[in-house]
This record gives C-alpha cells, sequence and structure tokens, in this order.
C-alpha cells in the first residue's frame, strides 16, 4: 500500500511537472517529449515496484543513463550520417562509409548499456533489473502503437 501511495504521489508531481513545462513558451515537441517521459517513469515505477528508497537512488542514474542515450542518437542523427539502404546513387566507399558508422554507434550504445547495467546491479535486485529491460520494451512497444493509432485517426 505504501508502495502505491508513493507511486501516486511521483506520477502526480511528474504530471505537475509536465504541465508547468509548457507554460514556458517551449516548443511543442519538447512538451510532448516531457509528457512521454512522465509518462514512462510512471509506468516503470509502477511496473518495477520500485521502494522509495530503490527509487530515490535508481531515477537519478535512469536519467543519466537516458541522458547519455538520447544525446548519442542526437549525435548519430544530427550529423545526417545515417543508413539509406535504398539510395541508389550512393557509391561504395559512401555506403561502406555509413555502414561503419552505425556499427561504432551500435557499438557506443552497448558500451553505455554495459556500463549502467554495472550502475542498475548496485541499485536493483537482479529480478528487478531484468524486469527493467522487458519494462522499457513493453512501454517502447505501447508508444509506437499509440503513434500508429493517432497516425491512423484513432485518438
Amino acid at each position: 500500500m505504501k508502495n502505491n501511495k508513493f507511486s501516486s504521489f511521483l506520477f502526480l508531481l511528474l504530471l505537475i511537472v509536465a504541465f508547468t513545462g509548457k507554460a514556458q513558451n517551449k516548443p511543442p515537441f519538447d512538451d510532448q517529449r516531457e509528457k512521454i517521459e512522465a509518462q514512462k517513469v510512471a509506468f516503470i515505477t509502477e511496473q518495477l515496484q520500485l521502494t522509495p528508497e530503490e527509487a530515490q537512488k535508481f531515477w537519478p542514474v535512469y536519467s543519466q543513463y537516458n541522458n547519455s542515450k538520447n544525446e548519442l542518437a542526437h549525435d548519430f542523427f544530427k550529423g545526417g550520417k545515417r543508413m539509406r539502404p535504398n539510395d541508389e546513387t550512393m557509391s561504395d566507399k559512401d555506403a561502406a562509409e555509413l555502414a561503419d558508422n552505425y556499427i561504432r554507434h551500435a557499438q557506443k550504445m552497448l558500451d553505455i548499456q554495459k556500463e549502467y547495467h554495472l550502475k542498475f546491479k548496485e541499485i536493483l535486485p537482479p529480478k528487478k533489473l531484468l524486469k527493467l529491460y522487458n519494462v522499457e520494451r513493453e512501454f517502447q512497444r505501447m508508444l509506437l502503437k499509440r503513434l500508429g493509432e493517432r497516425k491512423m485517426g484513432r485518438p
């Protein structure tokens, strides 16, 4: 029961933060990102049934983890050097370079995951750590499903 109260409190707090951010003249995309992040935090907290002590240690580390992954992805895509498999005009040299860049990017992402896996192991019990990875994928699937429904005109 105590954990449910904590989860509810955390969810409400995150919703307040998300809505107050909206009043700060941020681009609409930032508002949407904040809402999604708030939903993700609430979803993970609920699914992992984090204790207040676990949550206090976990969320700052998870935030760093997310920031590192997002920064790497942003750097990869902003350079415009990403795979374009259907570009028949691309030279073999450019295609080889892009393929190499893709593998380097994937390795950097794996390095981040390995680094934070060790940090998470210090915070979460093994079963919750394993569940974290499944819950993250579940949230991504749920988000993609919602986006697909929105594109098809469903609320």
